[in-house]
């Protein structure tokens, strides 16, 4: 089965476990950096008495960022998967898959923010764009663009679910704890892997 065969494969290439690691420590710090600026910001509103929107465009420029984080991760343990790259050589061709990165991470970004004050229905459907967009990275791999692989990524769904009902589910499964820290160093590449098994 795909998803038992994923695990294998995932600790036998724990070099993405290290990559992921990385990518999520710099992405830390970067957003908390971000985090003590508007909080300067807003606490020199509230001393001055003034009304300030940062707070909801901190939300949504925090979201962002950790959008474009999510995908680094994600994209950084496909291509290094796929193509049998070290770590140097994951981030040394960064270039190659750098504007992908941004776009899928706005995307995700933008659907973390509006569906952030949904609490629940919200986290399954960010899991459910999240896990579309691995299996769109998976087909971007070969030489398109994941504008040009988004709508195969999502379409794909239905076919694995047809052929691999398990593991679509467990790949849903992987994307919801995908979303929470710490745990996602772990399942982030677990979910590059059999995305790229199941396409």
């Amino acid at each position: 089965m795909n998803a038992v065969s994923a695990i294998e494969e995932l600790f036998s290439n724990y070099k993405l476990i290290i990559l992921t690691l990385i990518v999520a420590i710099i992405g830390g710090v970067i957003t908390g950096i971000i985090s003590l600026i508007f909080g300067f910001s807003l606490s020199v509103s509230s001393i001055l008495g003034l009304y300030s929107p940062f707070s909801f465009i901190e939300r949504l420029i925090i979201l962002l960022i950790v959008g474009i984080f999510y995908m680094l991760a994600l994209a950084i343990s496909v291509y290094a998967y796929k193509r049998r790259w070290d770590i140097s050589m994951a981030f040394s061709n960064l270039s190659i898959y750098l504007s992908d990165v941004i776009i899928a991470g706005i995307a995700i970004g933008l659907v973390m923010f509006i569906f952030s004050f949904i609490p629940i229905i919200g986290t399954l459907i960010e899991a459910f764009v999240f896990m579309g967009l691995s299996l769109s990275f998976s087909i971007s791999e070969r030489g398109r663009k994941i504008v040009d692989s988004m709508e195969d990524g999502f379409s794909s769904v239905s076919r694995i679910l047809s052929k691999d009902p398990l593991s679509l589910l467990i790949l849903y499964i992987a994307s919801i704890l995908s979303l929470i820290p710490i745990l996602n160093i772990i399942t982030i590449p677990y979910v590059a892997i059999l995305s790229t098994m199941l396409t």
